[in-house]
Order: structure tokens, then C-alpha cells, then sequence
């Protein structure tokens, strides 16, 4: 867009979310309750608005809650994006939704898999209702664009919820004197959020459509943990959980086709330590 867009974020306080909202501090936060029940009032707030941008960062990305309460799943995860997909359309805004990489569950292979990858159903009620979404998004609004994410990772941040993450994870496991536990044949990428975040200028330019979003990874997950300790500068035992995991390997040719280029994994893992001062 060569004006500044008129931006607005749903899921303003979650983990991408909140990071979004220090990029484009004027970007309008949708309310959590229109988030938690979303229909009309949801369009009638986004139509008041008339954002240029729709920045979808809500969702429950919990993969044991998504199994434990589906139907929370699916209104999170499906029915959200497409009531913002509904408000986008009427009002001729762009709609970026964030997908994952968990689509690629019920693939077989080492990977990496691209976005027309006939997908087999995924493993997972998480990634079923992300599929979902992606489909019936694009049916209502042809222009959106669905971002497939991998794992996310930052430092904790001040005041706001930290899940845990690959880098808190592998940091709190050397803290506390416990081997880092990976799925060790499994390749994945994992990427810096502050990145994700970022690069989303030009994203706001993508033509509609799904995309794979975020660092590469030719390394096994025992690969990147060695990687992410000898980046930061510790000293750690990893061990390979011995489980057999699926891969979730994305190529991201696509992207790079529109000037959009991750560091890969372990690059990232440089940025991050650079920016916090570590390593």
C-alpha cells in the first residue's frame, strides 16, 4: 500500500498480538468480548471503523485445549476469521489471518512442503479447524491473505501472558539443570516473532491466497537445540524424546517471490540474542 493503512488487530494482548501493537502503535485493538463472541457486533464494530487492514492474531493455539473443548476451538479458530472476513469484504479491507504450520501434521516425509501440497487430513483438532479456516476465508473473501506461521518464539514480555515457547523452554530446562527434550529426527522450523512482526508491511501487499510464513529449517529439532544453546552462549544437555513426530518442514518460496525473506532458524536465534544483549 503506498499510504499508511488504517490498521486493526484482533487478539491485540496474545503472543503476536501485542507485539503487532508496538509495531503499529496506532493500529486499532478489537475488543476481547466481540473476540469471544463474534457475529454481528464484531462487524458492526469493524465496519464503524473502517480499517484498511484487518491484522488476525486471535485464535486458541493450545493443541491439548483444542482437543479438550472443540467447539471453543472452532469459534476461536473458524468462526472468527470468518466473520472478520465477512466485515473485510463488506467494507473492501484487506484481511491477514494467521494460520500454522500444524496443517502439514498429517503429512508423510521429511518435507519441506510448499502451500500446493495436496494435504491429507491433519492429526490434530488445532490444525483441522486452521485448514478450515484457511478454506472458508478465501470462499468469503477471495483478496485475504492466510499466513501459515511456524513456532513462535521471543523473550518474555513485561506485563503481558508468556506461554512458553522453544526459546523459554530450552532456557528454563538449562536453568533448572534438566536435559532440553526434543523430538530429534523432527524438522521444523521456528522463528523470531519480533521478525514475523516486522516484515508485515509488505505482506499487507500479498495477493490473496495462503502462504507459508517465517524461518526455514534444514536442521533437526536436536540440530536447532544445539544451535540455539551454542547461540546464547550455554551449556546443556539435549535429548531426543525417542517419539516418533510428524515434520512440519514449510517451504517458503513463495514469499520470497514477493520480497519477503526470513532469516533461517538458526539466524534468527542470532537476531534475538543481539537484540536482548545475550549470548
Amino acid at each position: 500500500m503506498k499510504t499508511t493503512p488504517r490498521i486493526m488487530v484482533a487478539g491485540a494482548h496474545g503472543f503476536v498480538g501485542c507485539r503487532a501493537m508496538e509495531r503499529f502503535p496506532s493500529a486499532i485493538a478489537v475488543d476481547s468480548a466481540l473476540l469471544r463472541n463474534p457475529g454481528h457486533a464484531l462487524q458492526e464494530f469493524v465496519c464503524a471503523h473502517q480499517p484498511d487492514v484487518i491484522l488476525n492474531a486471535a485464535a486458541i493455539s493450545d493443541i491439548g485445549v483444542c482437543e479438550k473443548d472443540p467447539e471453543g476451538s472452532y469459534l476461536a479458530n473458524v468462526v472468527l476469521p470468518m466473520t472478520l472476513a465477512a466485515a473485510a469484504e463488506e467494507i473492501g479491507a484487506k484481511l491477514i489471518s494467521f494460520s500454522s504450520d500444524q496443517v502439514y501434521t498429517g503429512c508423510v516425509g521429511r518435507g519441506p512442503y510448499s502451500e500446493d501440497f495436496i494435504l491429507p487430513e491433519p492429526t490434530n483438532q488445532y490444525a483441522r479447524h486452521k485448514l478450515e479456516a484457511e478454506r472458508r476465508v478465501l470462499d468469503i473473501h477471495p483478496s485475504a491473505v492466510l499466513l501459515r506461521a511456524t513456532w513462535m518464539y521471543d523473550m518474555p514480555l513485561y506485563g503481558h501472558a508468556n506461554r512458553g515457547n522453544f526459546l523459554i523452554n530450552t532456557l528454563r530446562a538449562v536453568m533448572q539443570g534438566n536435559p532440553v527434550c526434543v523430538p530429534g529426527c523432527q524438522y521444523r522450523g521456528i522463528t523470531y516473532v519480533r521478525q514475523v512482526v516486522s516484515l508485515m508491511d509488505p505482506v499487507f501487499d500479498l495477493p490473496g491466497g495462503v502462504y507459508n510464513y517465517g524461518s526455514e529449517n534444514a536442521l533437526t529439532m536436536k540440530e536447532t537445540a544445539k544451535a540455539l544453546l551454542k547461540v546464547f552462549g550455554l551449556t546443556g544437555h539435549v535429548q531426543d524424546t525417542e517419539v516418533k513426530r510428524h515434520n512440519l518442514w514449510m517451504d517458503c518460496t513463495a514469499i520470497k517471490e514477493h520480497g519477503i525473506f526470513f532469516d533461517t532458524t538458526v539466524e534468527g536465534f542470532q537476531r534475538c540474542a543481539a537484540d536482548y544483549g545475550l549470548g
